[in-house]
């Protein structure tokens, strides 16, 4: 064995509580699993954390990812220090020493408390809209840090993923590298998250100061989005709140300083001068926040200057395309202009030598009256005036005699002077550079999309039950509010992101934004094996293994209409976006067209596949419909049933079909490309070469007149005009 458990060594252990575990709680603790039936770990800094539930306890259970020699001494430490001064944002927690065996080996974990609630940068995001409810956030905030500062303690990591939001509380995780009072003269752990942390801090840097920079770097983040929500747009990478720690390294000069400036915030400005100010000091002498927010921390803030040099924004997303027409007329000119897996730009400011202005002094000679002579010819001639009327005028160089001038500039001497002029010379800049970055996708097939009217955000459902939502217009990715079981097929709803799969016990309806789920039940002898929704995903119609079909409202879960379609297995399933028309089709190859309201009538079927049918489309409004089966046969049904066109597309078969609207037919092939077709004529206008793998999901963006692509491989590109 290594000489400290890895993380696949902790995950098989983890298998078995009862046995590897010493706590008898945890040993009688149901240990959280993924969806293939394994522990399910999260990650993050120094260790991996499993949910382990017993009763009504809920605890996490952390597991150190390297040894730490003095761990024991410090967690009882912290534990000792926290039980007598109590605050209210920590939680309860014990350091196991031997709390987990493993191959002979015992080894530390500690047990906490397992607190339920976003992380602060989640909880922030959904707040910006809200700037009272920032306001509120970042006054408890701050209650949290005079708390933590009141009882003699220090986090030692204040960051996004170490307070959590639990209620109307904030509440601290993550004590590995706390610091009390009993720890003096001891170094650091840890050095605490890049995006928060003082640029000069390093193991030395230990005691009840560790805080203070962070503190004030949430604060003002905070208070800076509570004035202009877009800076979250700008500034958030997901792994912050808008700071960086390339932002801290060039202080008062990258982009962020400059934005700050420029909200004309007096606050703002006045808290992001202080913490600039703090950078170039030691961390020990570094004010604590509420000495900066009562003016009192006797640090003068740097002066920042609106527009610092900033990258050039990227191009402007466009919710509709810059030429008219329809997809039919703009499928040709379409590209790719979006896609992940993939690859996009960055600009990145480092220091360089480039020429530029510089204010410089140099030294040259003036001609100047010579003080000493002057003075003497202002002497005598004042004698001579009084005399015999003659004037003179050292300022000007002259003397008047009678009806004569006497130049006097011979009476001068050569000075040298330093003056400032403007040079172009190299000098030490910020240097603006472009780097291509790679940018990671999904990891399994995708199987259903859904796309925004204006392209703007794309929804997608892959196999291994991953919903990843894609925000297009500044490369943001989410996982979405919920996760998904395995499955075997899914439909996702044309006018939001609401989900249906088909799980081995039920139905599954799911809103992926905000996580609510419904379940509908099947019946188990009759094995369901296709589905699609509505357009607004109200209701969601199920094929069966048997040839029936239902559909159901997913509000009420009453059954709508139920029939007994064709005696073989249903292999797809269409319902039209207002879920009052509906196409079947078989591994026979037949295809059924039926009306469901007012009451369920079949309008017409044919079996003009030859062999079992793939995929099935509904226009929007129902007019038509469409069928494909694995030969590249492609059929085009009217409203009544009756066959209209077929075209042959090829393309090793056809997995997905899309009606872009009633003049437009869009084909995913298993041969990578995506075919548009005429469904009057079955003429294809358009071809798209977009993968090596099978495409198997469609969405269409109407108001950008857009198509998004999914393939077998999780590849997820948008097609359109431009971005």
């Amino acid at each position: 064995m290594a000489i400290w458990p890895d993380l696949t060594e902790y995950h098989e252990a983890l298998q078995h509580p009862q046995r590897s575990l010493g706590d008898p709680e945890l040993q009688r603790a149901q240990i959280e699993k993924d969806r293939f039936g394994m522990p399910k770990p999260a990650t993050g800094g120094n260790a991996v954390v499993y949910k382990a539930t017993e009763g009504q306890n809920v605890w996490a259970v952390r597991c150190f990812l390297r040894p730490i020699s003095d761990h024991a001494e410090r967690y009882a430490a912290i534990s000792k220090h926290l039980g007598k001064n109590r605050s209210a944002h920590s939680t309860k927690f014990f350091y196991l020493a031997d709390g987990l065996r493993i191959k002979g080996g015992a080894f530390p974990i500690v047990k906490m408390a397992w607190i339920q609630g976003p992380n602060l940068d989640r909880f922030v995001e959904g707040l910006l809209d809200q700037p009272k409810e920032l306001a509120a956030l970042r006054e408890k905030f701050r209650t949290l840090v005079n708390d933590v500062e009141a009882a003699k303690f220090a986090h030692g990591d204040l960051q996004h993923g170490n307070i959590l939001v639990s209620g109307k509380d904030l509440l601290l995780i993550d004590y590995d590298g706390m610091w009390v009072p009993a720890l003096i003269g001891r170094q650091a752990t840890e050095i605490g998250h890049r995006a928060y942390q003082h640029p000069k801090r390093s193991v030395t840097d230990y005691g009840p100061h560790l805080d203070r920079f962070s503190a004030l770097v949430i604060y003002l983040s905070i208070r800076a989005l509570e004035v202009n929500r877009k800076l979250w747009d700008q500034y958030y990478t997901g792994d912050n709140l808008l700071f960086v720690r390339e932002d801290f390294n060039e202080a008062g000069r990258s982009p962020i300083w400059g934005d700050l400036a420029a909200l004309n915030d007096p606050e703002v400005s006045y808290l992001a001068g202080v913490l600039a100010a703090m950078i170039p000091r030691p961390l020990k002498d570094l004010p604590r926040l509420e000495a900066v927010l009562s003016n009192s921390a006797g640090l003068k803030p740097m002066e920042l200057k609106p527009g610092a040099a900033r990258p050039p924004e990227k191009p402007r997303w466009t919710p509709k395309p810059s030429k008219s027409g329809t997809a039919a007329d703009l499928a040709s000119q379409w590209k790719v202009v979006w896609s992940r897996p993939g690859e996009k730009t960055e600009s990145r400011w480092k220091k360089g030598i480039k020429d530029g202005p510089v204010e410089v002094e140099s030294e040259v000679e003036v001609v100047a009256p010579d003080p000493v002579l002057i003075t003497l010819a202002v002497l005598a001639t004042s004698i001579a005036a009084a005399l015999t009327g003659i004037y003179t005028s050292p300022q000007l160089g002259l003397l008047a005699a009678g009806s004569g001038l006497v130049f006097t500039r011979g009476i001068s001497r050569l000075q040298k002077k330093r003056v400032k002029h403007v040079s172009i010379r190299p000098v030490e800049q910020q240097v603006l550079e472009q780097h291509k970055v790679s940018v990671p996708g999904h990891k399994s097939a995708v199987t259903s999309l859904h796309c925004a009217a204006d392209g703007r955000r794309m929804a997608a459902v892959t196999k291994f039950g991953e919903c990843g939502i894609w925000e297009l217009d500044n490369d943001g990715y989410k996982i979405s509010a919920v996760r998904l079981p395995p499955f075997d097929q899914s439909a996702l709803a044309a006018n939001n992101g609401k989900a249906a799969v088909l799980t081995e016990k039920a139905i599954l309806v799911a809103d992926l934004l905000s996580g609510n789920k419904t379940e509908l039940a099947v019946d188990k002898s009759n094995r369901a094996c296709a589905v699609a929704t509505s357009g607004d995903g109200a209701k969601v119609a199920v094929g069966q293994q048997l040839g029936q079909v239902q559909v159901v409202e997913v509000a009420t879960k009453k059954t709508l209409a139920q029939f007994a379609g064709v005696s073989s297995r249903i292999t797809a399933i269409a319902l039209s976006e207002d879920g009052t028309a509906l196409a079947l089709g078989t591994t026979g190859g037949m295809v059924q067209i039926h009306r469901l309201t007012p009451n369920p009538e079949k309008l017409g079927e044919g079996a003009h596949h030859r062999t079992g049918v793939t995929a099935l489309a509904a226009a929007p409004k129902g007019q038509f419909f469409a069928s494909a089966d694995d030969s590249g046969q492609v059929v085009v049904w009217g409203k009544n049933g009756q066959k209209q066109a077929t075209a042959n597309v090829v393309g090793r078969g056809v997995k997905s079909l899309l009606f872009l609207d009633h003049q437009a037919l869009a084909v995913g092939c298993a041969d990578g490309t995506v075919k548009i077709l005429n469904p009057s004529s079955g003429s294809v206008v358009a071809t798209h070469n977009v993968s090596t793998v099978a495409i198997t999901a469609l969405a269409f963006a109407k108001e950008k007149v857009a198509l998004a692509v999914g393939t077998q491989s999780g590849q997820v590109t948008l097609l359109a005009l431009e971005a």
